[in-house]
């Protein structure tokens, strides 16, 4: 994982542009995000935005493709057979949702009539508390951009994707829990607006109807990212002192409330930086990594910190390979005590040196539960995120009718919240019965719409769990965690069992992550065909209900466990 010292990072501070990669000019270029240059020809992105919708073309330029991420828009192809890429493009649209909501029933219904008018019928929920709309194609993108900054916010998709701050998380019960309150929905929303882009292009594109253009004026100023943004994506994360659903550890910057005497307050917070889990297959200078603790913060700099982190990721981090730019690497090149001290000296953070509170466990909030203000919030469980067909009716109907707000789940679940009658709401909603595995699965999209893909998840995640529920071990209180390639979107790494894919038809078991984010699970399979994944899953189950006579809840049995003893017990060999 580490850099070699002889080959120095390309940074800000001792590179010029043409030292750095192809997307770093993409984004000078681009001049705030307003222009597209390609195959030496200069427009602009809203022209190409404009060519779609009238159906002279059905999918933009490798460019605009490239920009169109900061305004949470992905180019896709559909995969066929084998993954190859067929004739059939579209897009997928993510939105922003700082903490995952509260979201009105006014914006609920914006985002549910979203899905029909102009993509596939669904709301995919997000790993990062957000939705995703999927196969939207050219005619109707810049329509569905501009339908959800009119109807939902006037931000809608800005930077869900791309070269800045991303969804800001914070667990879904932080304003609802009625003993600690932490405030970090505030906090998130804090954090959003102050690492927002601050260029008019997206506003200038999108914040129009779809007759006629915004008039103001152009603005290109980045005041924190300045022309160049940051080298790669970057994520924030608050804990509550009773869930880190969030998965704190994993985020570039990661806050988690100090409980004093059995209570926090949301007036200070550990603070750990520099996780992330995407990496590269065979790559050994990529890494799966935890963030690491620098101290403690007053509540009333969380918002200074994270800027100031953000601004030394953008002057330190790579600038040539997008593989070793993200922060996680930049801060061990840099190291913990020159981060601290820059904190302390160059941004005045108040930052105390402490020892960190244990972190709290992974929640899943599903069920009832009471509100602080003595109503009820109820949790739906949803299957990887994919809310359709008749639940997505009666969410619809109950969040209207009953005038319910909606927070998202890192789970990828949605609590009804704001509840006066719950029988109304158990008239309304389709019974739920759902066994522990299933609902601690999750799986990211993957194949066949997913570009970066190697296998699928969310489609064959579903098998597996019914083949683990038929043969009795459905409540075996064992997370889950599956995502078509090593960026690893939906954490499997610190699952207590996490897959990923591995070439076309292969993948990656790693077992022994904790449930409370602390520790990345090490491999139980290396290498291990798509055809012996089920017999492979179903017998670690075996394994984990028939052979833990001590009773270890799960990851702490399966981090403890030898591989090769469980694959003898599976019996599957691994071909890593």
């Amino acid at each position: 994982m580490a850099r070699d010292d002889a080959t120095p990072a390309v940074t800000l501070a001792n590179s010029d542009l043409a030292q750095m990669s192809k997307n770093e000019r993409i984004k000078v270029e681009s001049k705030g995000l307003f222009f597209v240059s390609e195959k030496g020809e200069t427009h602009t992105f809203l022209d190409e935005m404009e060519a779609l919708t009238r159906g002279e073309t059905d999918t933009i330029s490798s460019t605009a493709k490239e920009l169109s991420k900061f305004f949470g828009i992905y180019k896709q192809q559909l995969r066929g057979e084998r993954g190859k890429k067929t004739d059939d493009t579209f897009f997928m649209v993510r939105i922003k949702a700082p903490a995952g909501g509260r979201l009105s029933a006014r914006q609920w219904a914006a985002l549910d009539d979203a899905a029909d008018r102009f993509a596939d019928g669904t709301l995919r929920i997000t790993s990062r508390q957000g939705i995703q709309y999927h196969r939207v194609y050219g005619k109707k993108l810049a329509p569905l951009v501009r339908h959800l900054n009119r109807e939902y916010r006037d931000d809608g998709t800005l930077s869900a994707c791309g070269d800045v701050n991303r969804n800001v998380m914070a667990s879904p019960i932080d304003d609802l829990d009625p003993v600690h309150r932490v405030g970090a929905l505030e906090l998130a929303h804090a954090i959003a607006d102050e690492l927002a882009p601050a260029s008019t292009s997206y506003f200038q594109i999108f914040a129009s109807d779809d007759e006629g253009r915004n008039a103001g004026p152009i603005n290109a100023t980045e005041p924190i990212y300045g022309e160049h943004y940051l080298p790669r994506k970057f994520k924030v994360g608050i804990a509550h002192a009773e869930d880190n659903s969030v998965d704190v550890l994993t985020q570039d910057v990661g806050f988690v409330p100090v409980v004093t005497n059995g209570h926090a307050d949301g007036s200070l917070f550990d603070l750990y930086t520099g996780g992330g889990l995407g990496l590269t297959h065979n790559n050994p200078k990529t890494a799966a990594l935890l963030g690491l603790h620098l101290g403690r913060v007053p509540r009333g700099q969380v918002v200074a910190a994270t800027r100031a982190i953000a601004i030394l990721q953008k002057e330190n981090g790579e600038r040539k390979n997008r593989k070793q730019a993200r922060w996680k690497y930049t801060i061990r090149r840099l190291g913990v005590d020159r981060v601290k001290q820059d904190l302390r000296e160059r941004f005045d953070v108040a930052l105390e040196d402490a020892a960190p509170a244990a972190l709290p466990p992974m929640q899943l909030h599903l069920g009832w539960h009471e509100q602080r203000d003595g109503r009820h919030w109820y949790g739906v469980s949803v299957q990887s995120g994919r809310l359709e067909g008749e639940l997505r009716k009666a969410v619809r109907t109950a969040v209207e009718t009953l005038g319910l707000t909606v927070v998202l789940t890192a789970q990828q679940d949605l609590l009804l919240c704001d509840v006066e009658d719950r029988a109304a709401l158990e008239a309304i909603l389709p019974p739920q019965s759902v066994s522990k595995v299933r609902a601690n699965a999750m799986a990211c999209p993957a194949k066949p719409t997913c570009g970066l893909a190697m296998t699928d998840a969310e489609n064959v995640l579903p098998s597996y769990v019914e083949a683990i529920e038929a043969a009795g071990y459905g409540d075996v209180d064992a997370v889950i965690r599956m995502t078509g390639c090593p960026n690893n979107c939906a954490r499997p790494p610190t699952a207590e069992i996490g897959i990923y894919g591995y070439g076309k038809n292969d993948h990656v078991i790693l077992i022994g992550g904790a449930r409370d984010g602390s520790r990345i699970g090490t491999p139980l399979y290396a290498r291990i065909a798509g055809e012996d994944m089920l017999p492979a899953l179903v017998g670690l189950f075996r394994v984990l209900a028939e052979r833990n006579p001590e009773g270890l809840p799960v990851d702490e049995f399966l981090h403890r466990a030898d591989p090769a003893e469980l694959r003898d017990w599976i019996g599957i060999a691994d071909r890593g």
